[in-house]
């Protein structure tokens, strides 16, 4: 698919100044002139919530199960080992959110053929969408971040950002395009590819379920704790709740600040689609 052929001028002008990822299923087509009579409608409701969950609408609150975002600018942003349910204008879909993940509202729309519209941006963090197959043609639910734009008609996926803008993008269900720089690359059931900014995405490969890591080296050194080894590139490496930067080769290399040995290192590995595996190391145990 030409991702080129489906985006429309305005969405072109808006990320004139990035590069433009699109994930895009197989058929989907703009229709502009249905656009043009668009009216405002939908929300998101949370469905289920834990830890420090923030709703923002006009002013931030505490998070309930039951509100509602329901305009442009409306959002939602969850702290750490915090995490959120939202469902879709009455059983469109959900989104699960992840820990220290922002998402926003930036349209909310009906078509003049009754068909749905909903884009929501994730400049940071880890979120997971359940989409049903849509009853109109022109319905389509979209996550934009850093990198350019998630579009979806009824499948499952997943898609985390981290601090330097990569997109991660991983299908469960049914099959998404990963575009970018004019290169579209499908990603099926099973399957992820990574989006680097300004780059075209990978080929899809084999999404990483088992969250494994390959330790180089883990040892008690004087005030810290360092850690080095490998782990899944497309998958995000969290040490006592803090981000872990990792290479392109996944390699990572941290120094992890303690002033009490015998507290124990939790280090979390997750994948684009949220699934997520918790290692715990013992300082006291390791080598001086």
């Amino acid at each position: 698919m030409n991702v080129c052929a489906m985006a429309r001028p305005q969405l072109l002008k808006r990320f004139a100044l990035g590069s433009l990822l699109a994930i895009v299923p197989i058929g989907v087509l703009g229709v502009p002139a249905l656009y043009a009579q668009s009216r405002p409608g939908g929300w998101l409701q949370v469905q289920r919530m834990r830890g420090t969950v923030t709703t923002l609408t006009g002013r931030s609150k505490n998070a309930q199960v039951g509100d509602r975002l329901s305009a442009v600018g409306h959002g939602l942003f969850t702290g750490n080992r915090s995490s959120a349910n939202l469902t879709v204008d009455d059983g469109i879909g959900s989104v699960a959110v992840a820990q220290n993940t922002r998402i926003t509202v930036k349209q909310l729309s009906v078509l003049a053929d009754g068909s749905r519209v909903t884009v929501l941006d994730v400049p940071r963090g880890q979120a997971r969408l359940q989409v049903r197959r849509f009853t109109h043609a022109n319905s389509r639910l979209e996550l934009h971040t850093p990198s350019g734009v998630a579009a979806v008609r009824g499948t499952i996926f997943g898609v985390s950002v981290d601090e330097e803008g990569q997109t991660n993008v991983a299908t469960l269900e049914g099959q998404v395009e990963a575009s970018a720089q004019e290169v579209a690359v499908p990603v099926d059931a099973g399957e992820v590819s990574i989006i680097y900014p300004g780059e075209p995405p990978t080929s899809a490969r084999t999404l990483d379920r088992r969250l494994d890591i390959q330790w180089q080296a883990y040892e008690w050194r004087t005030n810290h704790f360092y850690i080095a080894g490998h782990i899944d590139a497309a998958n995000t490496l969290l040490a006592m709740g803090d981000e872990v930067s990792v290479s392109r080769s996944g390699h990572f290399e941290e120094r992890i600040p303690l002033t009490d040995r015998s507290q124990p290192v939790e280090l979390i590995v997750q994948n684009a689609v949220g699934e997520t595996r918790t290692h715990r190391l013992l300082p006291w145990l390791s080598h001086d």
